[in-house]
């Protein structure tokens, strides 16, 4: 279908957030384009799946927060950008989620992952490059050459915390797909091993760019991955060889790379903790102070008047701009942002919608062989996505809701199939 030739390239290019054409990221044209086809081939040639666009269960949650930002306009210094802003996040959580969950009826799940790896791939080695040689290519691409984050690294993100939180995602993505790869023999090991090395690039990555927000999401991922799979091996008193054999390459290729990276830089283990402390003093001493104080105003704010927020237009993460900050910085918790914003109707669609996905999540963790490393994958990186919602206000971005979509999507598919056959999950 050329839809689904389209979305696989607008998820190949979504790291390349700041490559636009007409103020829009290229990977939402090719978005933008999937969909338009997607719903003109539901009508025509796959009309079994025209109930993907009315059986999408966010949408009541959708025109809670709808209501929400349409009240809120009133209260906007800029009605245009409220409207853009209100759009973008009604689009990902409708039609784009609606859009992904087509991909994956269709059966282009492992491939839409695939995508999407390469894509955290592709910037975690510009970062790295970057790194290693002193070049920019990353500020060059994500056209912010002047900017200085302390030593940290963006890749073609444009913002250290945005490239670390992209490639939290893609990284336990990648894990989940490694321990999903069926054996095959002598293929399997090599296969295996050249996951593994994607997976200790895209962590180098998340070192790099010295986000606290992507270190606590990663950890969460992998402390439950590691959790879980200890749980359930172990109750038959031994180690899984599936999962065993990952670990073990991942250790093995991850020591080699650090071991390069010494003898190209003889600095490098007097660099790395010199970071990982210094990300630790911002967050204390300098981020953690100035948060706290916008919390409290956006709180004093929302205590005024709960049922009304500022407006959309006081978000600044999507791309539209902002033209005034009432706060003077961006407020890093995604639900507090948004009751802030939209007021009291948006914030009650947002927590239901979290808690639909990670009760789904939760659900399908506890469960020991329901579902396949590879949706167990996605429902860790929700896991994720909900820690590091707390520390920022990421609203539109495709990466997440890619993510969220992938995973209720064959969610949603597995409880139609269980229903079907009488039985209740």
């Amino acid at each position: 279908m050329p839809s689904t030739f389209l979305f696989e390239i607008a998820t190949l290019l979504l790291s390349l957030n700041f490559v636009r054409l007409y103020g829009f990221a290229i990977s939402d044209w090719f978005y933008m384009g999937a969909l338009v086809l997607a719903f003109l081939e539901t009508r025509s040639v796959q009309r079994q799946n025209l109930i993907c666009w009315w059986q999408n269960r966010f949408l009541w949650p959708a025109g809670l927060i709808l209501v929400g930002a349409s009240i809120s306009i009133i209260n906007a210094l800029n009605w245009k950008i409220a409207l853009v802003q209100t759009f973008q996040q009604i689009f990902v959580i409708t039609l784009f989620i609606s859009l992904t969950w087509i991909m994956v009826r269709r059966g282009k799940a492992k491939a839409i992952i695939i995508a999407f790896v390469l894509s955290g791939l592709f910037t975690s080695m510009i970062a790295i490059v970057d790194y290693l040689t002193g070049s920019k290519f990353g500020p060059i691409l994500s056209g912010t050459p002047d900017v200085h984050f302390w030593g940290r690294y963006a890749g073609t993100l444009g913002h250290p915390n945005k490239f670390g939180c992209f490639l939290v995602l893609t990284t336990l993505v990648s894990v989940g797909y490694l321990l999903n790869i069926k054996k095959q023999r002598k293929t399997t090991i090599i296969y295996r091993t050249v996951w593994c090395l994607l997976v200790s690039v895209q962590v180098f990555g998340i070192f790099l760019s010295n986000s606290m927000t992507a270190f606590l999401g990663l950890l969460l991922g992998v402390v439950v991955y590691i959790f879980r799979n200890i749980l359930f091996t172990f109750t038959k008193m031994k180690i899984s060889k599936r999962i065993l054999q990952p670990i073990i390459v991942v250790f093995v290729v991850g020591m080699i790379l650090m071991l390069f990276l010494s003898l190209s830089n003889p600095t490098f283990w007097n660099n790395a903790t010199n970071g990982i402390l210094q990300a630790w003093d911002r967050v204390t001493t300098n981020t953690a102070e100035s948060r706290l104080v916008v919390f409290q105003l956006a709180g004093e704010s929302i205590l005024q008047n709960p049922l009304v927020g500022v407006g959309y237009d006081q978000i600044s993460t999507s791309g539209s701009g902002l033209v005034q900050s009432l706060l003077g910085f961006g407020v890093h918790n995604v639900f507090l942002q948004t009751w802030y914003i939209g007021g009291v109707f948006a914030f009650i669609g947002l927590v239901v919608i979290y808690l639909l996905v990670g009760g789904s999540a939760l659900n399908i963790l506890r469960k020991k062989t329901s579902y396949p490393p590879l949706i167990r994958g996605l429902a860790i990186a929700v896991l994720s996505i909900l820690l590091m919602d707390q520390f920022q206000d990421a609203i539109y971005q495709h990466e997440k809701w890619l993510v969220i979509g992938l995973f209720v999507g064959h969610v949603w598919i597995r409880s139609k199939i269980i229903l079907k056959r009488g039985a209740v999950n």
